[in-house]
């Protein structure tokens, strides 16, 4: 099985067995502002989750990791990964923390652990990532990471407003 390690992560494509973790943290209220638009999330919702990226993995080599602290191999505490730009061909990285995991910059280390992933194994050219205009430490998180603000864009199925950064290989 696929497994990355950082210097305080472990990540392995998310399975069946995250759902009820997943579920948690996508209708959390302060990640559920930022990545589902403040919506509810469904069982069902975070089920085609899963389904697509194991999917992707199978397709293209790339999905979505599950995140656990090196410490705490059992605890799930976020997702990273990799996935298409509204079913386009430009490629995105993702990520999202449980809050009590905020601000200790482990969203750049899983970010910077995909961003390794996509360039080195999967031989990438460049890859992208969005926040909603609010998102001010996503933005950080990116210009950490290296990459250069491009602009704004109209995304998802709500076509909400995302600025957008890219890095090259």
């Amino acid at each position: 099985m696929l497994e990355l390690r950082t210097s305080h992560l472990l990540l392995r494509p998310l399975g069946p067995e995250d759902e009820e973790s997943l579920f948690r943290l996508l209708n959390e209220p302060r990640v559920r502002h930022y990545l589902c638009d403040d919506l509810p999330v469904s069982r069902e919702m975070v089920q085609e989750h899963l389904a697509h990226s194991q999917q992707s993995f199978r397709e293209r080599g790339f999905g979505l990791f599950s995140l656990f602290l090196k410490e705490q191999p059992g605890t799930f505490i976020g997702f990273t990964g990799l996935g298409r730009i509204d079913g386009g061909e430009e490629v995105e990285v993702w990520y999202a923390l449980a809050p009590e995991h905020w601000g200790r910059g482990l969203a750049t280390e899983a970010a910077e652990a995909m961003l390794r992933f996509g360039f080195e194994q999967l031989g990438l050219k460049e890859i992208w990532a969005g926040a909603d205009l609010d998102n001010a430490a996503s933005f950080r998180v990116m210009e950490r990471l290296g990459m250069t603000r491009v602009g704004e864009r109209i995304v998802g199925p709500r076509q909400v407003r995302a600025l957008y950064y890219r890095r090259t290989r």
